[in-house]
């Protein structure tokens, strides 16, 4: 009786150092992985730099979003209407606009 409470003390023992090293992996594969991420923003920042994006003079910026390289501005002008304009975000080109209209 004794020596198979001996073996399963081990047992448990050795799955639970197993079970900590793991975590610690886990932990510092999580830091690496943010810190690089972190790094990619930084350096994606620093390649855009101030990129001008021009809307009318009264209209108001309701949403922006990203997807890509691509932002989605949403714009009420002035008169009401409102548009979503898509640019580069890495050169402030723009793609075109979405004009959105009531269906009557």
């Amino acid at each position: 009786m004794t020596e198979i409470s001996t073996r399963l003390k081990l047992l448990v023992g050795g799955m639970t150092t197993l079970l900590v090293v793991g975590l610690i992996l886990l932990v510092v594969g999580i830091a690496r992985t943010s810190k690089d991420l972190t790094e990619q923003s930084e350096q994606l920042a620093a390649k855009i730099g101030d990129v001008p994006v021009q809307i009318a003079p009264g209209d108001i910026l309701l949403n922006a979003s990203a997807a890509g390289e691509k932002l989605y501005l949403a714009i009420r002008h002035a008169d009401g209407r409102q548009s979503v304009m898509v640019i580069d975000a890495m050169t402030g080109e723009v793609f075109g606009r979405l004009k959105l209209e009531a269906s009557q």
